[in-house]
């Protein structure tokens, strides 16, 4: 891209000295000519230098554009890449989890002889948690945002309308709320990606009630914000759970760019 601009501008510099040359040279031998004709030619000649550099200018905005951009998109990448990580340590806890307490109520796999525990749980009480544990309902959901949300109103509820995932039914798609089907541990997780300058306040609500406050800001002009969070709430069956707006007139990016998750941790 460098090197096209820079011969870009070679070749313009190129045409307005040759314009001023000839423009000279016309000089020269306009012995014969009148003042105001050579006016006319100078006129002219003034005029498409100025175009001429009107033209660099506006090259220059668009090069300066296209550079924000590739600034903004890798920032939104590093983002998702933490979030990326942060689901995956989470996952890995679950399946840890579930490998240390659920895997004796396998009667398929080999007897395992148990270390002494120091505890002062009971066995048999361990062995009921356990099989509580293993009897649960599983609850996952995950939920991408395709049409962008423009001039949301005060406290309305973000639609992620398209589900990827409802394991447990959840997850309402109209209401863009998510009803716990169980009592349980639950975790959380959005990401949203803000239109061109938009400074903005989001916050998850738990029953009718604001528990976390994410911000998207555009203080230094650098184009799209992208803000993630990840919260865990102990839910009761028919606990609501949604993402909402907190001021009026904000606008947000759909196109899969925003999304919304949660799964029963236990």
């Amino acid at each position: 891209m460098l090197k096209v601009g820079a011969l870009f501008r070679v070749s313009m510099m190129y045409q307005i000295l040759t314009l001023i040359c000839v423009t000279v040279s016309g000089m020269a031998l306009a012995d014969s000519e009148t003042e105001s004709t050579i006016l006319k030619r100078l006129e002219a000649t003034e005029k498409l230098v100025q175009n001429l550099f009107n033209e660099v200018a506006s090259l220059k905005a668009q090069d300066q554009i296209h550079r924000e951009q590739i600034v903004d998109l890798k920032k939104q990448l590093h983002l998702q890449r933490q979030h990326n990580s942060h689901l995956g340590k989470l996952n890995r806890r679950l399946t840890d989890r579930k490998l240390k307490i659920g895997f004796v109520e396998d009667e398929s796999l080999p007897e395992i002889k148990r270390q002494p525990s120091h505890t002062n749980i009971k066995p048999d009480a361990n062995k009921n948690r356990i099989r509580r544990f293993g009897n649960g309902t599983p609850v996952a959901f995950f939920a991408k945002m395709d049409k962008n949300l423009e001039n949301a109103g005060v406290h309305q509820n973000f639609i992620f309308e398209t589900v990827v995932t409802n394991i447990g039914n959840g997850y309402n798609n109209n209401s863009g709320a998510f009803v716990a089907p169980v009592s349980g541990t639950y975790v959380f997780s959005a990401t949203l990606l803000s239109f061109y300058n938009t400074n903005a306040y989001v916050q998850f609500i738990w029953n009718g009630q604001p528990v976390t406050q994410m911000y998207v800001s555009n203080a230094y002009q650098s184009g799209q914000d992208t803000i993630s969070q990840t919260i865990v709430l102990h839910l009761r069956k028919g606990d609501v759970v949604t993402i909402q707006n907190v001021d009026s007139d904000k606008s947000f990016i759909g196109g899969a760019r925003s999304i919304f998750s949660g799964f029963l941790l236990f």
